[in-house]
């Protein structure tokens, strides 16, 4: 693994691409971070792969972890084994434990869920969603199709 140019240099914003142990992104942003620890203040990446992953006041907007915490911030897609929100938001949650205090899920496949968050879409809804789709789907083709 390189060694992470966005740790202690100020002069840098945005780095294409970084793996390394741990890093650590102030008010900065980088495209792909692979690493064992990611910790984020105000700033932002666009794909990480972590075993740990820590965002203050920023996002990530596709994310691989194994445990994944969040305050005051975003994801776009997460899967993890355990998501934690604070004040946060999760457009696509996908993850073993889901922890939530104050914060929006669109759409979540969890096993677990604790605390009190505004899920829009869970797995019950998006399946017989699906179902529904699936029938009117088949049901259109046949009267239509058969024409």
């Amino acid at each position: 693994m390189t060694d992470n140019p966005v740790e202690n240099n100020p002069d840098v914003e945005f780095v294409d691409e970084v793996q390394a142990e741990t890093v650590e992104i102030t008010q900065g942003g980088a495209g792909v971070v692979q690493a064992t620890t990611v910790n984020v203040t105000q700033g932002g990446i666009q794909t990480a792969a972590t075993e740990t992953l820590t965002i203050n006041q920023g996002g990530v907007l596709m994310l691989e972890a194994t445990d994944a915490s969040f305050e005051m911030s975003g994801v776009g897609l997460a899967s993890a084994d355990t998501v934690v929100l604070n004040s946060a938001a999760a457009a696509i949650a996908v993850a073993d434990t889901v922890q939530a205090k104050n914060s929006t899920i669109g759409l979540l496949f969890a096993g677990t869920v604790e605390g009190d968050p505004d899920i829009k879409v869970d797995a019950r809804r998006a399946l017989i969603f699906g179902g529904a789709l699936l029938a009117t789907t088949i049901i259109l083709k046949r009267i239509f199709g058969s024409r």
